[in-house]
């Protein structure tokens, strides 16, 4: 195929290559029309490079230097993303990897570049065929994490490829014939990515296959389940698998498969490779054809073949069969790829499943199957073994009985002795009530009764038997709220019920409030009688029996524990936080020094034994029972 450059002297070929890739790179599909097209090996270079950089994230530089192997001269040839920038600081770089022979990442210095400030990583990679070096290709990557630079590592890694192939290609003699290869193949492939759609890309590939190498008809076929299914056929949309030549056209590539190798028929009807099935399917018209099928590994097993038919009298070259297994290599992954990507969720889930099985109980995978073997093992310990189920609820510590000291009338606080946490003795003084109204009060009556009894004296002086009961009567009264005033004068001072310590109350930073008659100023418990409170959740509430046992942990006392019975269950529940919880009142073994009214932990109450798998997932069994019943219809 004769290009549009050939006809110009070799000096002006590559100098107008080189402008039409300057041209191209402003997009994708200019640069790969210049890779495709090039004819020589600069431009072949720069369209690469162009393409590299566009496919590696956050490329800010890069250059290429090409020389005879092993001679340490190594000229430039191909800049990205153009020839004006200065690349001398990716010198550095480069020559490390030549003299390494070995792909090297180092960090930007920037320093002594005319002040340029550092980019990120400088990253450069050799090229080398048959263990000769025949240069380097330098990138300048902007910041980039451990794992992006691990990516990309081996997308360079997959570039320098090509350059190797060209060198290849360069060093047989043969650079036009291969660099038409090379494109044959991208361009095969490239029909098939073009394509989103699985059935598209194989159509487009088969087609392509068929127009590149002048054949009636090319057809590919996907394995499945120990046989080959076609997929494809040139210049046909669609087709029946019914069909006689479908049916044939599988048996054709079945017989390749098995065979692991390529057949040309009938080349290769000599009795060294089974061709039955090519020859029924060379005979099925017009005579005798040529007929070619290349099965196609993909991963290690062969996934897919291709059969190439044309007419008799032109077989296959070899040349032709290895431009045909090349473009399968390349295009089979990608075929295969999106096949994967347009199953159902279920059946992608379905072959993951079985690939780990294979992979558990196949060879290798040594650490997977202990894994298992430890979780088996867990899993049937958990089923036979048996441990202590035990209902665990919030707990508190109260008193076995708790008095309230109130405010006996309306007044005023005048002291306060004690504060929550305090303890008391039997008779303490609590708090002392203001009782300056209540003397002075008392005083004007005691003056009162004073001054009635002298008018009772005279009225019986005066015989006034009338006036006497009257005044008699008033005196009563007055003495009568004489005693009233003394029995609240002797209660200003509120004591403590009995020994024991204070659960609330604090007045110290009341004085001179006003209280009202009934109103609680302290709250006293015991110190030798407590009772255990817990919140037993409703779903464990059933579990809950009176005469149960258990253990309580206080938050204050961690390091031991204390032991309860459950004496009484409350039929009604509390709701907290979206539960509901029911009281559970129980009594403690043993109390002591340091425990006091109040103190919070978590109780567990002992059930019986149960099975530890039971005893762990009884909740979430629990959970999925309630909401099955809640979404039945």
């Amino acid at each position: 195929m004769n290009h549009p450059l050939d006809d110009l002297p070799g000096a002006a070929v590559a100098a107008a290559e080189v402008a039409a890739v300057d041209m191209a790179a402003a997009d994708q599909d200019g640069l790969w029309s210049s890779f495709v097209s090039a004819t020589t090996s600069r431009t072949y270079t720069r369209a690469w490079l162009g393409i590299l950089c566009r496919q590696i994230p956050d490329v800010a530089g890069a250059l290429v230097l090409l020389g005879n192997p092993d001679s340490g001269q190594y000229t430039p040839s191909a800049f990205w993303p153009d020839e004006g920038v200065d690349f001398n600081y990716l010198t550095g770089v480069a020559e490390q990897a030549l003299r390494e022979r070995r792909a090297v990442v180092m960090q930007d210095p920037g320093a002594g570049d005319g002040g340029r400030a550092p980019t990120g990583l400088h990253i450069a990679y050799p090229v080398m065929v048959s263990g000769a070096m025949y240069g380097v290709a330098a990138l300048d990557m902007l910041g980039r994490g451990p794992e992006a630079v691990q990516r990309d590592l081996r997308q360079l890694h997959w570039g320098i490829a090509w350059l190797e192939v060209l060198i290849r290609r360069q060093n047989e003699g043969g650079e036009v014939q291969n660099r038409d290869q090379i494109i044959t193949v991208l361009e095969l492939v490239a029909s098939a990515l073009d394509e989103e759609r699985f059935q598209g890309a194989c159509t487009a590939f088969v087609t392509e296959l068929a127009h590149r190498l002048d054949c009636d008809r090319a057809s590919i076929g996907f394995r499945r389940h120990g046989q080959t299914r076609i997929q494809a056929i040139s210049h046909s949309a669609t087709f029946g698998q019914e069909l006689n030549l479908v049916r044939l056209l599988g048996e054709t590539m079945d017989e390749a498969v098995d065979q692991e190798t390529v057949i040309r028929y009938p080349a290769d009807r000599d009795g060294r490779i089974a061709t039955r099935a090519h020859r029924e399917l060379a005979g099925l018209q017009q005579g005798q054809g040529e007929l070619a099928t290349v099965p196609v590994p993909v991963s290690g097993e062969y996934a897919l073949a291709m059969t190439l038919e044309r007419p008799e009298g032109r077989p296959f070259s070899a040349e032709e069969m290895e431009l045909c297994e090349t473009a399968g290599a390349i295009a089979g992954p990608v075929l295969v790829l999106k096949r994967d990507e347009e199953r159902w969720l279920v059946v992608k889930a379905a072959h993951a499943l079985r690939e780990q099985f294979v992979r558990m109980f196949g060879p290798g995978h040594l650490v997977r199957k202990s894994l298992l073997l430890v979780l088996t093992l867990v899993t049937l310990f958990l089923v036979f073994a048996k441990g202590d189920y035990r209902v665990t609820a919030d707990a508190v510590v109260e008193g076995a009985v708790q008095r309230s000291v109130v405010a006996p009338f309306e007044g005023f606080i005048r002291s306060a002795e004690v504060r929550a946490g305090d303890l008391v003795d039997e008779d303490q003084v609590l708090c002392v009530l203001d009782d300056q109204d209540l003397k002075l009060e008392r005083l004007r009556l005691s003056t009162q009764r004073t001054q009635l009894v002298r008018e009772q004296r005279e009225a019986v002086a005066n015989k006034e038997r009338a006036q006497v009961n009257v005044l008699g009567a008033q005196i009563q009264q007055t003495e009568a709220q004489i005693a009233l005033l003394d029995e609240q004068l002797a209660r200003t001072r509120l004591r403590a019920p009995f020994a024991g310590v204070v659960v609330s109350g604090d007045l110290s930073q009341s004085l001179g409030a006003p209280v009202k008659p009934g109103e609680v100023l302290f709250e006293i418990a015991p110190l030798d009688a407590y009772r255990l409170i817990l919140q037993v959740d409703e779903q464990d509430i059933t579990d809950t029996v009176v005469g149960h046992t258990g253990h309580l942990v206080l938050n204050a006392m961690p390091e031991s524990s204390l032991a309860f019975d459950v004496e009484r269950i409350t039929p009604v529940s509390t709701p907290s936080e979206g539960r509901n919880y029911f009281r559970v009142e129980a009594d403690l073994a043993q109390t002591p020094a340091a425990l006091r009214p109040g103190m919070q932990g978590v109780g567990k109450v002992l059930v019986g034994e149960r099975h530890l798998a039971w005893i762990w997932t009884r909740r979430m069994v629990d959970w999925v029972r309630l909401k099955l019943w809640a979404w039945w219809p």
